[in-house]
Parts: structure tokens; C-alpha cells; sequence
């Protein structure tokens, strides 16, 4: 029995390195294939661990229709926009008032498009404007159960919406796939169990689960931190079910490198930060990065500055070549080669180092 794990995990290496070699190649020809549309930082939720410090208050930061519709002609001019899927988030999205006007022409373009929202504003005329503008896919937030959720989004009432909101996408029978996002974290990961259940009863095709990093709001809330038991715990409950191919499609995020022990076994494939080799955005401020969760020291240019294809092809370089990262502990680690420093909305723009390593701490005992 031991050489069979032996042989399983050499060959995992083999595939890792296999897949190290088309990283290179994907980084080398950089094809944008998702693009973020941040439509506004404005939302009708205060909800804990906001990496954005999101509120009410933000709506006026919004970039003009004209701007953004301007951002994506120029991208359907120099590429197939029917190979580019647009994710659309804020903030709230459904928090932006000509956010259906801008998605239609988006779609007559020749974009997919999908939406994240926390649920709060869908009812059934909502759903109808989403099909009406060429929505394919839409997630929601479900954080936990009644109280962990509410508790983590400060309101009431989240989330008795977030489940309406999911029962609405799915009877509705207009779109390709509708799924759910849970962050977890210490207060509701003894949830898991029931709102997976709660989720496949609804006939929701995916739950995608992310832990929660230090950024924004959660920077100072330590009540949200997973430390190394609670971390195996998620990973175990994963894999548990993706084994049992059960009604619904179970995944861990792009969160962080894990080592070759988790690997694929909690996601499809070995980890790889694609932010700026093939994910690319528009902030609702009109700046040019990659995933919205990324601070904005990594902003690459502003729509007023210069076209996006002219920054997706002249920036971007420090995304794409990652080698200036390996710094700190990171400097004399064996794994530098498979994970290149972990993803980018972890590194530490202070200090100059990735501010949290998932390998070290399932490993080495080191707290998050």
C-alpha cells in the first residue's frame, strides 16, 4: 500500500511539472480569455470581510456607460470576444442603475457574460432583465446558514434573500449555470454540511469555496482568520465530496498554493494565478488591473490614459514575470517553482512579501 501512495504521488509530480511547462507557455502568449468588470463600488450590504470597503456611500464612483462600453469595443476589436467570459462585480452589480443597458450591449457584442451577486435586490423582474441582457451564469453568496451568514453580511435579512435569489435563477431555467460562493471562515464552517444540503435541495450546480484573506474590512477581524486544523478541515470536507460525485459540483478557489499533497484534490488542477496573464479588468474607477481582489498597486492604467489592448500588451510585465517576488522565506523554498510567489491578491505591498502562505501553513505550523 505504501509504494501504491508512493507511485500516486510521483506521478501527481509528473503532472505538476507538466503543468509548470503550459504555464509557462500560457504566461509567454498571455491571450486574455476572462475579463472582471467591476460596474461599481457601491453596495447595499456593510458585510465584514470586504477586501474593497464597500458601502452605500461609493455609488458616485462609477465609471460612465460611454467609458465602459468604450473599454470593451476595443477589446472585441482586437480579440474574439465570444472566447472572453466577463464576470460582473462590485460591489453590488444590480446596485448600478444603467447596469442592464451597458450588459446588452456587451452581449450584442459577442460576450458571455456572468454576474456575482449577494442576492439582496433579485426578484423575479430582476431575473427576467438578466436573461433579457444575455446573461449566462450567476452566483451568489451564501455565507453559512442563517446566523453565521447574517452575522458575516450585517444584515438581517441577507440571507433569506441570498436563498431566494438562488430559488429564482434556477426556476427560472434561463441560464447555463447557477452556482454558490461561501467564504468560509471559523464561525461557519460547522455549517458546511447543512448548506450543502440546503443547495442541492434547490438544484444549484456548483459551490465554489474561498477562505477569507487580510484585506479591507477583514484585515482587523481576526474572527475570520482559518488557522491550520480549521483550513484541513475544509480541504478534508471537499475532497470528500467531490469524491462521492454527488448532485453538486464542489471546488476550492484560486486562493493559494497547497502543495502537491492538496493539489487537485480539493480543485480541478494544480494552482496557477492567471491575474495578468490571462484575467484582466476594468475597476469602477476606470484603472486597468486584473482580479478585483488585487490592491490597487497593481493597477496598470486608466481608460483615460490608454486603450486596455495597449495595456494588456505594454504593462502587465510584473504580473508576468514574477521572479522579483521571491523574497523573505519565499527566497530558499523548494515549492517557488509550482506556485511563484502564491496569487497575487495575497502579496504584501508593505512589507514586500506575500502576506500568506497556504503551503507553510498546512506544513510548518505557521498561522496565517
Amino acid at each position: 500500500m505504501n509504494n501504491n501512495v508512493s507511485l500516486g504521488k510521483r506521478k501527481k509530480k509528473f503532472q505538476q511539472w507538466g503543468w509548470r511547462q503550459s504555464v509557462r507557455f500560457k504566461t509567454k502568449v498571455h491571450d486574455l480569455s476572462y475579463f472582471f468588470w467591476e460596474t461599481t463600488l457601491g453596495c447595499n450590504l456593510k458585510c465584514r470581510h470586504c477586501g474593497s470597503d464597500c458601502s452605500i456611500d461609493k455609488k458616485d464612483m462609477e465609471l460612465p456607460a460611454e467609458k465602459v462600453l468604450g473599454v470593451f469595443k476595443d477589446i472585441a476589436e482586437h480579440n474574439n470576444p465570444e472566447r472572453i467570459m466577463v464576470a460582473v462585480t462590485g460591489g453590488e452589480p444590480l446596485a448600478r442603475k444603467d447596469l442592464f443597458e451597458i450588459l446588452s450591449e456587451v452581449s450584442k457584442m459577442g460576450f458571455p457574460w456572468g454576474m456575482v451577486t449577494n442576492g439582496m435586490l433579485v426578484n423575479e423582474e430582476v431575473v427576467e432583465k438578466c436573461a433579457a441582457a444575455g446573461m449566462r451564469t450567476v452566483s451568489v453568496s451564501l455565507d453559512g446558514l442563517w446566523d453565521s451568514h447574517n452575522w458575516l453580511r450585517n444584515n438581517e435579512i441577507s440571507f433569506e434573500r441570498a436563498v431566494n435569489a438562488l430559488k429564482l435563477f434556477k426556476k427560472s431555467g434561463y441560464f447555463e449555470t447557477i452556482d454558490a460562493i461561501t467564504c468560509v471562515n471559523p464561525k461557519n464552517i460547522g455549517d458546511l454540511e447543512e448548506v450543502y444540503k440546503l443547495l442541492s435541495g434547490i438544484g444549484i450546480e456548483g459551490w465554489r469555496l474561498f477562505t477569507i484573506f487580510s484585506k479591507g474590512r477583514a484585515e482587523a477581524d481576526n474572527d475570520l482568520v482559518m488557522n491550520k486544523y480549521l483550513l484541513k478541515e475544509l480541504f478534508e470536507f471537499i475532497r470528500e465530496k467531490r469524491r462521492k460525485q454527488g448532485p453538486m459540483y464542489v471546488s476550492y478557489s484560486e486562493e493559494g498554493y497547497l502543495g502537491c499533497d492538496w493539489e487537485r484534490e480539493v480543485r480541478d488542477d494544480f494552482f496557477y494565478c492567471s491575474a495578468g496573464i490571462n484575467v484582466g479588468s476594468l475597476l469602477s474607477d476606470g484603472s486597468y488591473s486584473a482580479c478585483p481582489s488585487l490592491s490597487r498597486e497593481w493597477i496598470q492604467g486608466h481608460v483615460d490614459e490608454l486603450t486596455f489592448s495597449e495595456a494588456w500588451e505594454t504593462r502587465y510585465k510584473n504580473m508576468r514575470e514574477r521572479k522579483w517576488m521571491r523574497t523573505c522565506d519565499c527566497s530558499t523554498c523548494r515549492e517557488w517553482k509550482n506556485c511563484n510567489g502564491s496569487s497575487l491578491h495575497l502579496w504584501d505591498w508593505k512589507v514586500g512579501k506575500t502576506k500568506a502562505c497556504h503551503f507553510h501553513l498546512l506544513n510548518d505550523m505557521i498561522q496565517l
